[in-house]
């Protein structure tokens, strides 16, 4: 029996040795160096009410097992909300530049103005922006090359980047919908002089909790129509779709710690219900500066 064991081992070692089409030798016969495109630096933000100003700009290098000597071009692509995708441009190597690491860099940006040409999306859509790395040898790389190492902090290389198209009315227009100021006093005595002022197409609105004090008479008496009590309640607006402009405005009074408030926001319609501003408590009396003054709402529609 031992003399069988002995026997077959040696036949097993042999095959073993002189077998070419094992996995191992086919993984080595077949092994090929893949490329990056590394991302140096990325910036820039996508704001529905500021397009002029929204533009996403990133800085990338290319890696290939030529020191970038097999960079063809990198396309670029761009989808909203996982719908259809479309080129938008190509990258020659001509237009890639040796950086610091002797590697092929360039810079490129893709505007909120071009997006905008090019597919449908609104507030609060996802942008997505995807390259594809061609080599001269035929060979493409794009998302789906993409594993968990070439997206850590040196390569940074997710061949894709999603950007959310911010909400913030920053150009003062004045968006149609109907809005609910609810406001909070933590003491529960009403709000004393601090109040949230609205200005729509040049006319004033004030919005306070009122306050149950013989000192609050003046200002109580500038108020919209408020539902609640000394501790909590709310006010509502309708702005409709012939307003041009509005801007809202913190002013603060005494106690101001004490108060908080937020302004929900809903379409003419009652359709998309969203937190358009919450402001928390405003923390030591005194110490408010960067709390005074406008407040930039988000509304996506």
């Amino acid at each position: 029996m031992k003399k069988i064991i002995s026997l077959l081992t040696v036949i097993l070692v042999f095959q073993s040795c002189s077998d070419p089409d094992n996995t191992i030798n086919d993984v080595l016969d077949n092994y090929q160096k893949g490329a990056v495109l590394r991302t140096i630096s990325s910036s820039g933000d996508y704001n529905f009410y500021d397009q002029s100003n929204s533009v996403f700009t990133a800085t990338i290098e290319a890696h290939d097992e030529e020191d970038g000597a097999l960079l063809n071009n990198v396309e670029i692509f761009i989808s909203a909300d996982s719908g259809e995708e479309v080129q938008i441009r190509t990258l020659n190597a001509s237009e890639f530049t040796n950086g610091p690491t002797g590697l092929p860099r360039t810079t490129f940006s893709v505007s909120l103005t071009e997006v905008d040409s090019k597919i449908n999306y609104v507030g609060g859509s996802t942008i997505n922006i995807r390259l594809k790395l061609n080599l001269t040898n035929g060979r493409s790389f794009s998302t789906e090359a993409v594993t968990g190492s070439m997206t850590g902090s040196y390569f940074k290389s997710p061949y894709a980047y999603n950007k959310i198209v911010l909400c913030n009315v920053t150009d003062g227009s004045a968006v149609p919908g109907i809005y609910t100021v609810k406001m909070v006093d933590t003491y529960g005595d009403g709000w004393q002089d601090s109040r949230i002022k609205l200005t729509l197409d040049g006319t004033e609105y004030i919005y306070a909790i009122p306050s149950p004090y013989g000192s609050g008479v003046a200002i109580n008496a500038t108020l919209q129509p408020y539902t609640g009590d000394d501790s909590s309640g709310f006010s509502t607006i309708t702005i409709p779709n012939s307003a041009k402009t509005m801007k809202w405005e913190w002013i603060e009074g005494r106690f101001p710690d004490e108060t908080n408030y937020s302004i929900a926001y809903t379409k003419l319609d009652g359709s998309k219900a969203q937190n358009s501003f919450v402001q928390a408590s405003h923390g030591t009396s005194g110490n408010n500066a960067a709390n005074i003054g406008e407040k930039i709402l988000s509304i996506c529609q």
